[in-house]
C-alpha cells in the first residue's frame, strides 16, 4: 500500500528471544506513540496517521507489526500464550529506553483490534508509563455495547462454539487446544496483497480483546484519553461509544463526520482532533 513511502523496518528481541518488528516515524518531540494495527493488517495501513504525526511534530511515532502479522511472521495468525501481546508491547517500551530513543511521555494508540490491545494495557503493569491513550474506531470486548446484534462484517466468521469451549476448558486451566483457529477472514482474493493474516488462533484472538471484565480496564484508563470514531463507522455502533466511555472514565469522544472504520485514519479533521490533543496532551 506504502511501501515506497514508509520507514524502513527495524527489529527488537521479546523476551522470548524472537525478533518482532516495528517501524520508527521519527520527529523531533518529547512524546512517544506506539501505534498498534487492527485484527487482519499489520502495520502498513496506519501510515497516512503516522506520517501526519511525525511530519507535525506532535510526537515520534513507532508502528509495530504484533506477534502473528507482518511479512515474516514468527507464525501467522498465533501467539504462545493468551497475552503474549501485552509482553511484546512491554518489550518494545525497553528495547526504545536501551536503544536511547528519548521522550517524556508515552501515548499508546490503536486502530479497531489495536483499541483492544490498548484499552487491555489500562490493567497492565506497563500504565504507571502511558501519560495518554488515543482510541480509533476501537473494538472492546464481543460482550460491549458497540458491538452489533449480527455482525455486519460477512467476510469474518467466527467459530462461536469452538470459543465457548476453550473459554471453558482455559477457565479450568486447560489450554492444550488454544492453537486452534477460532477466526477466519474470507477476504476477497482481488482485495488481497499477501501480508493480511486471515486466520486467528484462540490464543491470538484472545490476547486482542480485552478480559471479560472489560469494565475495569475501561475504569483505569485514568489519563487523558481521546476516542475517535467515524460517523460512517460500519463495523461497530458509533453512537455507543461516548455512553459507554462517560459512564467508566473521563475519555474524550468525538465523531469524525463523513468517515467510515478505515477512513478515519485519513480524514482531515481526525487530523486536526488528533493535533489538538497531542499538542495539549
Amino acid at each position: 500500500m506504502y511501501e515506497r513511502l514508509l520507514p524502513p523496518i527495524q527489529t527488537y528481541e521479546a523476551r522470548d528471544g524472537k525478533s518482532l518488528c516495528y517501524r520508527h516515524y521519527e520527529a523531533q518531540s518529547d512524546k512517544l506513540l506506539i501505534l498498534l494495527h487492527g485484527i487482519s493488517e499489520d502495520g502498513q495501513y496506519l501510515h497516512p496517521l503516522a506520517d501526519f504525526i511525525a511530519k507535525r511534530r506532535l510526537a515520534q511515532v513507532i508502528v509495530p507489526d504484533l506477534r502473528g502479522y507482518g511479512l515474516h511472521p514468527v507464525r501467522r495468525g498465533d501467539v504462545e500464550y493468551v497475552g503474549q501481546h501485552d509482553h511484546d508491547i512491554e518489550d518494545l517500551t525497553q528495547w526504545l529506553k536501551r536503544r536511547n530513543v528519548k521522550y517524556r511521555t508515552l501515548v499508546m494508540g490503536g486502530h479497531s483490534g489495536g483499541g483492544a490491545n490498548v484499552i487491555r494495557l489500562a490493567t497492565h503493569r506497563l500504565a504507571k508509563e502511558i501519560g495518554g491513550y488515543l482510541l480509533l474506531a476501537p473494538s472492546i470486548h464481543p460482550k460491549a455495547p458497540i458491538n452489533h446484534e449480527k455482525d455486519p462484517w460477512s467476510a469474518i466468521q467466527l467459530r462461536k462454539n469452538r470459543i465457548a469451549t476453550l473459554n471453558v476448558l482455559n477457565a479450568v486451566g486447560l489450554r492444550y487446544l488454544n492453537g486452534l483457529v477460532v477466526m477466519s477472514n474470507d477476504k476477497p482474493i482481488a482485495g488481497r496483497h499477501g501480508r493480511e493474516t486471515l486466520e486467528l488462533s484462540y490464543r491470538l484472538l484472545m490476547s486482542r480483546t480485552t478480559k471479560r471484565k472489560y469494565e475495569r480496564s475501561l475504569r483505569a484508563m485514568t489519563q487523558p484519553t481521546l476516542v475517535l470514531v467515524g460517523e460512517k463507522e460500519e463495523v461497530f455502533i458509533s453512537g455507543q461509544y461516548a455512553p459507554l466511555f462517560a459512564e467508566y472514565n473521563q475519555a474524550k469522544v468525538e465523531m469524525i463526520l463523513d468517515a467510515d472504520h478505515d477512513g478515519i485514519l485519513s480524514n482531515e479533521d481526525t487530523f486536526k482532533e488528533v493535533e489538538r490533543w497531542l499538542s495539549g496532551l
